[in-house]
């Protein structure tokens, strides 16, 4: 039987005029703990830094991609604490959380009923997600059904608009942001009573 593939966050040390510099990543889809260096794609990669390696998955509530984030910034601000020089950038500007509003008719899906027991059916029917495009494109792929391996099965034709006034003054932020703020918005429009698809 095959070693399941795993996700780990590292701090590798990398050659640099300045002491003490490491840069922080993270790597999937390797087998073992000992390929991170070898599969690494950084230039001027010296060594790991041992004690600074953690695997990751995804727990239940947030996604593989939010936890790996969550890590690599926690052992960012770690190291920097520790008197490390960490390379990183700051995180990108370029991603958005969206609204759109759907079709009544969306709210017989015996799913979306499940998740949604205390919805109003005097409230919106609304669809929560989280984009590197436009709100825009995302909305056309919903709506013409070119985006429903990305969330959204029940979403094809019953896109009605975008709900601008719901997310354009978060927008834009860093990745990790945007994948906690969709699922923080989306409890929060089910909280008041609307009944929400997305938000994962």
């Amino acid at each position: 039987m095959s070693e399941a593939h795993k996700s780990f966050v590292y701090a590798v040390e990398v050659r640099s005029p300045d002491e003490r510099c490491v840069r922080v990543c993270r790597i999937s889809g390797i087998k073992r703990k000992s390929q991170i260096l070898r599969k690494c794609r950084l230039k001027n990669k010296l060594s790991l830094l041992h004690g600074y390696t953690t695997e990751y998955d995804s727990d239940g509530r947030r996604s593989k991609l939010e936890v790996g984030l969550c890590l690599e910034r926690s052992l960012i601000l770690l190291l920097r604490n520790e008197g490390w020089t960490v390379m990183n950038p700051p995180p990108k500007l370029n991603s958005s959380v969206y609204v759109i509003e759907l079709d009544p008719y969306v709210r017989r899906h015996r799913d979306v009923k499940r998740n949604n027991p205390r919805a109003k059916a005097s409230l919106p029917c609304l669809y929560v997600g989280q984009t590197r495009r436009t709100p825009e494109e995302r909305f056309n792929e919903h709506n013409t059904g070119e985006g429903l391996k990305k969330g959204g099965r029940h979403l094809s034709g019953k896109c009605l608009k975008l709900r601008k006034d719901l997310y354009e003054f978060y927008n834009p932020m860093p990745l990790l942001e945007s994948l906690i703020l969709e699922r923080d918005l989306a409890e929060e429009l089910r909280q008041q009573g609307h009944t929400v698809l997305g938000g994962h």
